[in-house]
């Protein structure tokens, strides 16, 4: 992607909190796996490059892997990305070619990780894989390089087997013949009466009520589901899994601190100091009450219990006092001060 996009999906990733974009509202035929980006093995080695972003619109990417024909191995995937600011996160999933799920480089569960690279191995991999790489939450993006490692698998049992003498088996009686596996999915196979091909996904199919097809669609019931690996908020089935609310430590991310705040403190003005742009004074809360400058604001009042115009601004804070100032320039003795957190920030806008 030429440097001029990326610039942009970086100014993009910048502001995504101020507009929702939909993941993918500029994404490009490589958005689906019918339009995955071929990776070719050369010298036992695959590489791929590319820009997801979230914010930008353009969520995902396909990859698909066509390993060598009539033979099994190891796959080693390692993605590496540079974001465009520290803590974004990016992810993948590995798929085979009837769209089961083989392995998973899951969203990373520390908040801004500075970690920016994942690697899963596939054994005994055949046929083609599918690789979805994706920017993990809301707010992430990169850009970067998928590399696939490839070692067959090598039977070497150290003995000539024509030099060895064999004798013939004991004769058994006749068994049912074995039900052939799932691959490739028919409905007339009775190993697939429990299955869903999630990338050939089929509503009509019982096995698919509550699975979500790859990639998701937003009408379907089970893609609404939460996923506790990527809990989103704006789902009710996800409220089950977030923590009661700390009044003393509100979390943005906490939908059940939505509305959350700690409780107002009352406290005396000690000490009063006129200044050229209004008052300094002196009340007796601190961080011992909880008061914290840069999360709490107050309303003056006078000796009678009137509130007083003007605005009122922490300075310091102390361990048992604090210092604010007020652009009200007459502030009579035996005020009192009534002191309150800010509105927390909003939770993230749903959805």
């Amino acid at each position: 992607m030429p440097n001029a996009i990326w610039v942009g999906l970086v100014l993009a990733a910048s502001v995504a909190c101020v507009k929702n974009v939909p993941q993918d509202l500029k994404t490009g035929e490589d958005g689906r796996n019918k339009g995955a980006k071929e990776m070719k093995i050369e010298n036992d080695e695959a590489k791929a490059h590319g820009i997801v972003t979230y914010p930008g619109g353009d969520r995902v990417d396909w990859k698909v892997l066509e390993l060598p024909k009539d033979q099994t191995g190891t796959v080693e995937l390692k993605l590496r990305w540079t974001p465009p600011r520290p803590g974004l996160d990016l992810s993948f999933d590995v798929y085979n070619e009837y769209g089961r799920l083989l392995e998973s480089a899951k969203p990373n569960t520390r908040a801004r990780s500075r970690k920016t690279q994942k690697v899963v191995t596939v054994p005994k991999a055949k046929g083609k894989l599918f690789i979805e790489v994706y920017a993990s939450g809301r707010g992430d993006a990169g850009k970067y390089t998928l590399t696939a490692g490839w070692k067959a698998d090598v039977i070497d049992t150290g003995l000539d087997w024509l030099a060895v003498q064999l004798m013939d088996p004991p004769k058994l009686p006749a068994v049912p013949e074995p039900i052939k596996p799932c691959e490739p999915f028919d409905k007339a196979n009775p190993a697939c009466k429990n299955e869903c091909p999630i990338t050939a996904y089929d509503p009509t199919w019982p096995p698919c009520a509550n699975v979500c097809p790859v990639p998701p669609d937003p009408k379907i019931k089970a893609c609404k589901l939460c996923n506790k690996d990527q809990m989103d908020p704006c789902l009710p089935d996800c409220l089950q899994y977030y923590p009661a609310c700390d009044p003393d430590k509100v979390d943005p991310t906490n939908p059940k601190c939505d509305g959350v705040t700690k409780q107002p403190q009352a406290g005396e003005i000690t000490d009063i100091k006129s200044l050229a742009d209004g008052t300094q004074v002196t009340i007796n809360l601190g961080t011992e009450n909880g008061i914290d400058k840069t999360n709490w604001v107050g309303d003056i009042l006078d000796p009678a219990g009137a509130k007083l115009t003007g605005t009122f601004k922490l300075v310091s804070v102390g361990k048992r006092a604090s210092v604010g100032k007020t652009t009200n320039s007459s502030v009579p003795q035996g005020s009192t001060i009534v002191i309150k957190p800010k509105p927390g920030p909003a939770i993230k806008a749903c959805h």
